[in-house]
């Protein structure tokens, strides 16, 4: 009875998952630190003793590089029979523009504790020159978009030249405010199975001299897996007619989006932000013959102003995937893919390794894409090893390459067979199921006297897989024993431990509750959501300006004070709920003398804040270094001012 006791006891305590089983440890590399305008810098983030799967990091959106995710890796090693786990995140940075480049730290978040990598400092030399294609299998990121410098305006949307053909198009389905500049937000597809592919695509109808400076509210898309296309490096355009008018269409933006469950979806596609000169082009008889370029925007007292553009939503209907048909292995992929599969030995000897590379690619999302299932061998021991996915873009398609390494370690010597292995998928063009099935693979074992030893923390499960044999099968007798005063002792120290257990996993399942209906609440109110947010990340800053300001050097002084303004400027567009890409210093300057009056010491001391933090940039750092703490708190008597004040 004890014995019971003690193993449910013992069962119960393993299956709550080890806090510090493997010390986290995130870590970032750069190939290369010196590079010229427009080189490649290849960006590897590296998450060592994490347990379970981890998503791929979003990165902050980093000042003159493009950013493209190019797939993952995860390894397993063993160095004197203990494994150490990692996840490789890669990704490709683009260089736009030449100067030096502080990249801020990446966070990632691994059980629900967020890890931070340390800045990195990268030199771009050269001139400005046009930028090479991303490299092939990059995926471009969504990343926040900085508001766009004087050194470096936005892409333009040029007028077409009148050799490019005209064709009818219809309008879309609302009325803008002004019908000679409109966006339009559509889908290739209305109706899609669950984790089927759809493309969002936002088309620019412009009869303006246009430039396109990206979003300043984006799309909300609860519901789906989002890959994002990467941006053109020059805008592609064609004049098309609409409702008998003539504009330039140039599609800006393409996203690619996957729905995890069946229902009827609403799209809020987001605002757009682009500046235009006010001159429409006329539809004279004139457009026929001159160029059209030659008229546009070119107008003497011609005025440039900012036009936010809010496509109308879009709904969207996904079907759940049909039963009829649907194979007893069919693991939720959807696409079309391909399976290849190889052995790396084909005669091994006794309890020694094979290793298995199975390969799926083709169209679809292949970062969902789960290995096929292994059966259970009489013989043979099967482990997972490593998995590494490769994405790639073919037209207006997401697709890639998932590899699954699993290793064999047959325990008798002989003839073994593996058998064939099978991998099912549901086709959207066709409707159907499909199933592919990897080659049977034989393999000779020898003889051999090593014995067999199990990899430690490779698979945890196999651990507790024990073999159920009958010992007897005559009754015993129940033998009643008061116990002693050592079993009393254990019982009330197992009792006060399950209790204690049982309040630590309460505890636990309620923060998850309250996390999830703040999610929801945020979900509905993104404004709440910044607001609530902004204390917690300006707070984050605040931490990484301490360190910062131990620095000494005149170009030190300069990127502390660049941070203190990013910050300031960042948690009152948070707090105010001011857009974080079109704000201005004096839009700010507006909405603090509202709350606080002009002769208030605070407002004064922050309008004090940001010239120090210009008499730094533009003085080449000619501030004392001891401005520094007085910096921070005044940051700090914002916040707190704030808080109060805005809650």
């Amino acid at each position: 009875m004890i014995k019971r006791v003690v193993f449910i006891a013992a069962a119960f305590f393993l299956a709550i998952p080890p806090l510090h089983a493997e010390d986290v440890r995130v870590t970032s590399s750069l190939d290369k630190r010196n590079v010229e305008v427009g080189d490649e810098i290849h960006l590897t983030l590296r998450v060592t003793g994490a347990q379970g799967n981890i998503q791929a990091p979003r990165l902050p959106a980093f000042k003159g590089f493009d950013t493209y995710y190019t797939g993952r890796a995860s390894r397993i090693t063993f160095i004197n029979n203990v494994s150490t786990s990692s996840v490789e995140f890669s990704y490709v940075l683009v260089s736009r523009s030449a100067g030096q480049f502080t990249l801020d730290p990446i966070e990632v978040v691994v059980a629900s504790q967020t890890f931070r990598t340390d800045p990195v400092t990268i030199a771009v030399a050269g001139a400005q020159k046009k930028v090479t294609r991303p490299p092939a299998g990059a995926i471009q990121q969504p990343s926040r978009p900085l508001p766009s410098s004087p050194q470096q305006p936005p892409p333009q949307l040029p007028t077409p030249p009148s050799s490019v053909p005209t064709r009818q198009e219809s309008a879309p389905g609302y009325k803008p405010e002004d019908d000679n500049i409109y966006v339009n937000a559509w889908l290739d597809k209305l109706t899609v199975y669950q984790n089927e592919q759809i493309l969002l695509t936002y088309s620019l109808y412009t009869r303006y001299d246009t430039r396109y400076e990206g979003f300043v509210e984006e799309p909300e898309m609860s519901g789906f897996w989002i890959e994002e296309f990467p941006a053109e490096r020059e805008i592609a355009r064609e004049t098309v007619r609409v409702d008998g008018k003539r504009y330039v269409k140039a599609d800006v933006r393409k996203i690619a989006l996957f729905p995890t469950a069946p229902a009827e979806y609403t799209i809020k596609p987001g605002v757009l932000k682009a500046s235009i000169r006010q001159d429409p082009q006329s539809d004279s008889i004139f457009d026929e013959f001159f160029n059209d370029s030659f008229f546009s925007g070119s107008g003497f007292f011609s005025r440039r102003e900012n036009r936010l553009l809010k496509p109308p939503p879009i709904l969207l209907v996904v079907k759940p995937l049909p039963e009829e048909g649907k194979p007893a292995n069919f693991q939720g992929a959807v696409g079309s893919f391909r399976m290849s599969a190889t052995m790396d030995k084909k005669t091994v000897k006794q309890n020694e390794p094979v290793t298995m590379k199975l390969v799926i690619e083709g169209e679809g999302n292949i970062e969902t894409l789960k290995q096929p299932e292994v059966p259970e061998f009489e013989h043979l021991k099967v482990y997972e090893a490593d998995t590494s996915s490769q994405l790639f873009k073919t037209g207006t398609v997401i697709g890639g390459r998932k590899t699954f390494e699993i290793v064999f370690i047959p325990t008798q010597s002989g003839s073994v067979a593996i058998p064939k292995l099978s991998f099912s998928f549901f086709d959207p063009r066709q409707a159907a199921y499909q199933t592919l099935f990897t080659p049977a693979f034989p393999i000779q074992v020898e003889p051999s006297d090593q014995p067999f030893e199990l990899p430690q923390s490779m698979s945890q499960q196999e651990i507790f897989k024990k073999d159920i044999q009958v010992e007897k099968q005559d009754i015993r007798y129940i033998r009643e024993k008061l116990p002693d005063e050592e079993s009393k002792k254990f019982f009330a120290w197992l009792y006060r431990g399950l209790v204690g257990a049982d309040i630590f996993l309460t505890l636990f399942v309620l923060f998850g509750l309250m996390q999830k209906r703040q999610e929801k609440i945020f979900s509905r109110d993104s404004a709440l959501k910044r607001r609530k947010l902004a204390k917690s990340q300006a707070e984050s800053r605040i931490r990484h300006l301490r360190s910062l300001a131990r620095s000494h050097h005149p170009q030190g002084v300069i990127h502390f004070f660049e941070e203190v303004d990013k910050t300031l400027t960042q948690y009152l567009s948070d707090k105010l709920n001011l857009s974080a890409y079109g704000v201005t210093r004096s839009s700010l300057e507006r909405e603090l003398e509202s709350i606080f009056g002009q002769e208030d010491p605070l407002y004064q001391n922050i309008l004090e804040l940001y010239h120090l933090c210009d008499e730094s940039r533009f003085g080449k750092g000619d501030v004392p270094a001891s401005q520094k703490n007085e910096a921070l708190k005044i940051l700090k008597s914002t916040i707190s001012r704030m808080e109060k004040v805005r809650r």
